[in-house]
């Protein structure tokens, strides 16, 4: 059984308890609800899907951010909740062996964190996608293939979505273009512009894969979303320079920082700018130079990958877009996520919603910049798309 491992997703399991008890109010007697109800009982499973005892209840005093999770005004003490454990006013009616308050609850709570993670969709085949092999690979690699992620419909209709804000971007002067004769174009702010692209974030694979990525000691959100733009490679579009997306000063350190996700709409082909990437790059912890790239030009691997998977990379692993040598253009969707540590030591107060607007007209410019509000707004990511909707 996989315990919950944040305050984010404990809130969301003890809110389906909350809506699971209405749902099978008649599989319980009267007391037995009015004992499932109380802060005592929620306070002794939300300690079972976080993998604690009751031992353990003590380290959560005073945790407002537990206590807002299980939206209880303060903990019961260790005594009182031993007390509601020994009981056997609970009877087993859920397929179990238990002698008491804590057996029941400890079945119930398998059952609840089962049927939760079934709406969810972490189900066997998303768990096999994410098995001990591709994540022994990637961890070997800095880099893996996850197959079979999304339909060829769905890809083509997320292609599609992107070629036509493309050309309104263009149209409109908003877009943002690069490379060589400025061929290329980039695409920004993709949950601004289209509703569908936007939930893409949220498909129950990349939020299991990603815990485990960011996955550290902190019941915290592990991981937020650094960006989520699309790329357009030209058909004849030159392969661009060797780079790692972590930016931090060097040297590197080994814990993860950034991950990315590319959801492969159209195959990654040899031939049509597959990522081009040097395996186990992640772990020499520095930034390539030019010299670095020739002297491990024959290990260089493009990360080939068919239509409907997901490729995923570490941002320390050294990396280029590759050359496009047909004649048609390629589409790329990229998710950029980053440990979310790293924004709480940036941006503790989120200060473009607590600022009023009218206070913020009287900034400075200087005051503006340190307080993040002019960053990020690279060209084109905040125009319009008629598209949002399709």
């Amino acid at each position: 059984m996989n315990s919950i491992k944040s305050y984010t997703n404990l809130n969301k399991i003890v809110v389906f308890f909350h809506d699971w008890l209405n749902l099978n109010q008649q599989g319980f007697s009267s007391q037995q609800l009015e004992l499932l109800k109380k802060d005592n009982a929620l306070i002794i499973l939300s300690l079972f899907w976080l993998g604690k005892k009751i031992e353990e209840v003590n380290n959560f005093q005073a945790n407002r951010y537990f206590l807002n999770a299980i939206n209880v005004e303060y903990l019961q003490e260790q005594n009182s909740l031993y007390k509601f454990s020994i009981g056997n006013e609970l009877d087993n009616q859920i397929g179990g062996n238990s002698s008491n308050n804590l057996d029941f609850l400890k079945d119930l709570g398998v059952v609840i964190l089962r049927e939760f993670d079934e709406q969810k969709n972490i189900n066997s085949d998303t768990r096999e996608k994410w098995n001990l092999s591709k994540r022994n690979f990637f961890n070997d690699n800095g880099y893996v293939v996850i197959p079979d992620v999304l339909s060829s419909a769905e890809c083509d209709h997320y292609r599609e979505i992107v070629i036509n804000i493309a050309k309104e971007e263009e149209l409109n002067n908003s877009g943002y273009f690069y490379g060589f004769n400025n061929r290329f174009q980039r695409i920004y702010n993709l949950v601004n512009k289209s509703h569908k692209l936007g939930e893409l974030l949220t498909l129950p694979i990349v939020e299991y894969i990603m815990n485990d990525l960011f996955d550290r000691e902190t019941l915290h959100d592990k991981y937020t979303l650094s960006s989520w733009h699309a790329n357009i490679i030209p058909g004849g579009g030159e392969e661009q320079k060797f780079h790692l997306d972590s930016a931090v000063p060097q040297p590197i350190p080994p814990w993860i920082i950034r991950a990315n996700i590319n959801f492969i709409v159209e195959d990654y082909t040899a031939d049509n700018g597959a990522t081009v990437c040097l395996p186990g790059s992640h772990k020499i912890l520095s930034k390539p130079t030019f010299s670095d790239e020739q002297k491990h030009k024959k290990q260089l691997v493009k990360m080939i990958a068919p239509k409907g998977s997901m490729v995923i990379w570490t941002g320390h692993l050294w990396h280029k877009s590759g050359e496009n040598s047909t004649n048609k253009n390629r589409v790329a969707l990229l998710a950029c996520f980053a440990a979310s540590h790293l924004i709480e030591m940036a941006l503790e107060e989120n200060h473009q919603l607590i600022i009023g607007e009218e206070n913020l007209n009287s900034f400075s410019e200087e005051l503006k910049n340190l307080l993040l509000f002019n960053h990020g707004l690279k060209q084109g990511a905040k125009s319009k798309s008629s598209y949002f909707k399709d």
